[in-house]
């Protein structure tokens, strides 16, 4: 099963927050991909099995937290930044390089200029 066209995989400059909130929208959607590829074919998909449905609800905690106004930049890995550290492989996780830009700009911030 594909999944998408992992747009994540190169290093994008973000300078506004709707471009973050797409990303991670983006993510949400990639995250979501994932899980049905799981149900699909658990065998094929097996160490993933393990970790997509809290990788799940942490992505849409963050996504959430946009659309509720909770949300704050924070020098501070997000929390699905233990299953990447665990799973470092696009393999296992497709949308690896996005899991990881996302994490960067909630620690640094947005490129502004």
């Amino acid at each position: 099963m594909a999944f998408g066209n992992l747009r994540g995989s190169m290093i994008r400059k973000i300078r506004t927050p709707e471009e973050y909130i797409d990303m991670v929208k983006e993510l949400r959607e990639d995250v979501f991909d994932l899980r049905e590829a799981v149900e699909y074919d658990p065998d094929e998909m097996g160490r993933a099995a393990l970790f997509v449905e809290p990788l799940e609800k942490i992505v849409t905690e963050l996504y959430n937290s946009f659309v509720d106004g909770s949300y704050e930049f924070k020098d501070e890995d997000l929390p699905y930044m233990q299953i990447v550290k665990e799973n470092n492989y696009t393999a296992i996780l497709p949308m690896l390089h996005l899991l990881k830009e996302v994490n960067r700009i909630h620690r640094d911030g947005l490129d502004i200029d």
